[in-house]
């Protein structure tokens, strides 16, 4: 029993698996833990398929870089779990050491990738959930990266200028989820597909030819408004828009937002 609960401390899997892993290794406490390992690399591979739909996200920066990651499980209970923590901050730890920009996982180098998912399986066969990581980013850009309370969303906004305008800004990333920052990032087949829609329905209610095209541009202002950073109502004020935030010397690039 001394042995189980020690194997149990050591890898937190199931007290049934460590028996097993103790029966099959003769006692032998590392020989358990191997066996644990291997059973988890089985276990990982059953679960790859499940979904993820909780998890955590976090932004840091520390010594001129800034680091997000997206971790993905499948419940809130493993989220709050002390050993998801700790993987989340061995993760985030790792990504800390990577040189270059990056803007996805899938972009880090291959032996960081292998090395990351490898801690992951560990960790899967332990806990029997499934874990997978839902975004990466590493910049070493002018940032402010928001962590709202809660670690369900995070958001990062690269800027030139005041650091606190760059706050307001994040939060209202944060809060509103915008898809651009500026009307110029929506794309032309949109603007058109949701054009010839007003259109249409503008002359089928018999509105004079003359006043279609104005109405139009005001209906596309208010369609996409909600969905373009710059153009949302402040949360602060709502009688404000956000773009009025911007003073000379102030720019704002792109942002990201991390959520659950």
């Amino acid at each position: 029993m001394n042995l189980i609960k020690e194997l149990r401390d050591t890898t937190f899997a199931p007290l049934g698996d460590c028996k097993s892993a103790l029966e099959v290794a003769e006692g032998d406490l590392q020989k358990a833990i191997e066996v644990l390992k291997e059973k988890g690399i089985a276990k990982a591979g059953k679960k790859a398929d499940r979904e993820t739909n909780e998890g955590m996200v976090k932004i840091e920066t520390k010594e001129g870089k800034t680091v997000g990651l997206k971790l993905l499980c499948e419940t809130d209970f493993v989220v709050k779990n002390e050993h998801f923590q700790t993987l989340f901050q061995t993760i985030m730890d790792k990504l800390f050491t990577v040189q270059e920009n990056v803007n996805s996982f899938e972009a880090l180098a291959p032996e960081l990738q292998t090395e990351i998912n490898g801690l992951i399986t560990d960790f899967v066969g332990k806990i029997g959930e499934n874990v997978k990581v839902g975004a990466v980013l590493i910049t070493t850009e002018n940032v402010y990266g928001y962590n709202h309370p809660g670690n369900k969303v995070a958001s990062v906004v690269y800027y030139t200028g005041s650091e606190e305008i760059a706050k307001e800004l994040a939060l209202q990333v944060a809060a509103m989820n915008p898809t651009y920052l500026t009307f110029d990032e929506v794309s032309a087949s949109e603007k058109e597909t949701l054009k010839a829609k007003f259109t249409e329905e503008l002359k089928a209610a018999g509105k004079p030819e003359a006043m279609i095209e104005n109405i139009v541009k005001g209906k596309l202002d208010k369609a996409f408004a909600e969905e373009v950073l710059l153009e949302q109502e402040y949360i602060r004020d709502c009688a404000q828009k956000v773009k009025t935030l911007l003073t000379d010397g102030f720019t704002i690039t792109k942002f990201v937002r991390f959520a659950i």
